[in-house]
């Protein structure tokens, strides 16, 4: 039989592209998500395996004990593999005595499963944390390069979706780039409060053997112990915090899906979305729909669900061990890493269609808040008067058809004679400079303005913070990697 080429029979008319590849990644997830014991019983693992080596170096257990259960441990592991019923503590304790026998119950000394599954979870979220700081640094990185490219591509900025002023596509980009730092720092803060020990709390109470607590938060990379034992088995607000700013990020992700989506819109055609983070129709042949947008709004909807059904989930439950959390799933994390991967990617690949952006300008009204400033400015009215007489002019044209760039002296004349009783006159530089767009948008040339200089500003200002934020994601890693190597030098040891 000869090998066939696989057609993806999804992709034609006008999205015969195949879809990009964080789309297929991010569906193929979704379609099989990984239960939350599976994806993260190597942090039981973990636990086991530096609990062991404290109860050894402590002499609670003897050496050859512990080389015994690390061994047996192993075994267990590779069986869990093609097994998960095995990833549940007690049948990987149970599967851990077939191997090594009796003694492999000691593993159990000083601890709970109350204590274990608390570490085991907040080793994953820790994880779980940096992959998603990963994945917003890099969105970062496309944003501020698509940006540094179109500095100077000038288009109306909207509010309430009616042109308001012009503005530059790099600004508007480097608004997503400053949120997205924002979630950054929020979930750097979610780190250090869910990085924490808690193993050694046992039950609630802690234990009466002679443990060692730091020494097990030194081998598994946790920066500070969860000192209380009753909290450490409590609480779960940490999780809680990881849902919400998933939940925010996630809102900030739709809202420029949805710019994006009515700006591809035949209505507008500000930009042209790339064929492999579009769809088709079956029926309408000239249609390429930004599907993907739409379930970028969708996976929004669903994080917010997550994060209510998180939270709602401790309304009233005893500050104690309990069953009745709800957890952040990791098909939600991996929802959020793949959508935020799609957005990047869609930024990256888009055409902005410059032409357009000018066309929409001039025929707008987006000069007129400069025009108004222009009579405050060289005839000292107060800013009231102008506004009502820039009004005037602005319904004139409406009324006539015309559009901002043929605003001509006499309507303001007639306008002004109005509002104020007498006839104002401007000269025509004043009214060609007020009404050119793109030097509107160079008048803005304060911090966080859409000016050159100013957009290069804030460019140098975003740069310096994905240095600092790369610089301690990379020191986090390090830190958690490095104690990692001294479990596994302390397993050698023994």
């Amino acid at each position: 039989m000869t090998d066939e080429k696989i057609v993806d029979r999804e992709r034609f008319g006008r999205a015969r592209k195949a879809s990009a590849s964080e789309i297929v990644e991010l569906e193929s997830k979704r379609n099989s998500p990984i239960p939350f014991d599976v994806a993260s019983y190597y942090g039981q693992l973990l636990v086991h395996r530096a609990h062991t080596i404290m109860l050894s170096e402590e002499g609670i257990i003897v050496h050859e004990e512990a080389r015994q259960i690390l061994q047996g441990l192993q075994n267990v592991e590779k069986k869990a593999l093609s097994n998960p019923q095995l990833v549940g503590y007690m049948s990987t304790e149970s599967a851990l005595i077939e191997e090594v026998g009796p003694v492999g119950g000691k593993m159990h000394i000083g601890r709970s499963r109350n204590d274990l599954g608390h570490t085991q979870r907040r080793i994953f979220y820790r994880d779980q944390i940096e992959r998603v700081i990963k994945e917003i640094i890099e969105f970062r990185v496309k944003l501020i390069d698509v940006a540094i490219n179109n500095i100077e591509t000038i288009m109306p900025g909207y509010t309430h979706w009616r042109q308001a002023q012009p503005t530059t596509f790099a600004h508007y980009l480097l608004a997503h780039s400053e949120s997205a730092s924002r979630t950054i720092d929020s979930l750097e803060g979610i780190y250090r409060r869910t990085n924490q020990s808690p193993l050694g709390s046992a039950a609630f109470a802690g234990t009466g053997w002679q443990i060692n607590r730091i020494r097990t938060k030194e081998l598994l990379g946790f920066d500070e112990l969860l000192e209380n034992s009753l909290d450490g088995v409590a609480s779960i607000d940490y999780f809680m915090e990881f849902a919400a700013v998933i939940a925010i990020h996630m809102s900030n992700l739709s809202r420029l899906a949805e710019d994006l989506q009515i700006w591809s819109s035949d209505e507008y055609l500000l930009i042209d979305l790339d064929e492999s983070y579009a769809g088709t129709s079956s029926i309408m042949p000239q249609k390429k729909n930004p599907l993907i947008l739409e379930q970028i709004k969708a996976y929004a909807a669903e994080s917010l669900g997550n994060m209510v059904a998180t939270i709602a989930s401790m309304k009233g439950t005893s500050y104690t061990n309990t069953v009745d959390r709800v957890m952040l799933e990791p098909i939600a994390i991996d929802t959020v890493v793949g959508s935020t991967r799609i957005m990047g990617g869609i930024v990256e690949t888009l055409r902005p269609m410059k032409e357009n952006m000018v066309k929409r300008l001039m025929e707008g009204f987006t000069t007129t808040t400069d025009l108004a400033d222009t009579l405050v400015k060289k005839h000292g009215l107060p800013f009231r008067q102008a506004h009502d007489i820039i009004v005037d002019v602005t319904l004139s044209c409406l009324r006539d058809d015309k559009k901002a760039s043929e605003i001509s002296n006499e309507m303001i004349e007639n306008a002004s004679l109005k509002v104020l009783g007498r006839p104002l006159k401007i000269s025509d530089t004043e009214l060609r400079e007020a009404t050119d767009p793109y030097l509107n948008v160079q008048r803005r040339n304060v911090i966080g303005g859409p000016s050159v200089n100013s957009v290069k500003a804030m460019i140098n200002n975003q740069r310096a913070l994905l240095t600092s934020e790369k610089s301690r994601y990379d020191a986090r890693i390090k830190r958690v990697s490095k104690a990692l190597s001294k479990l596994k030098v302390a397993e050698n040891i023994l």
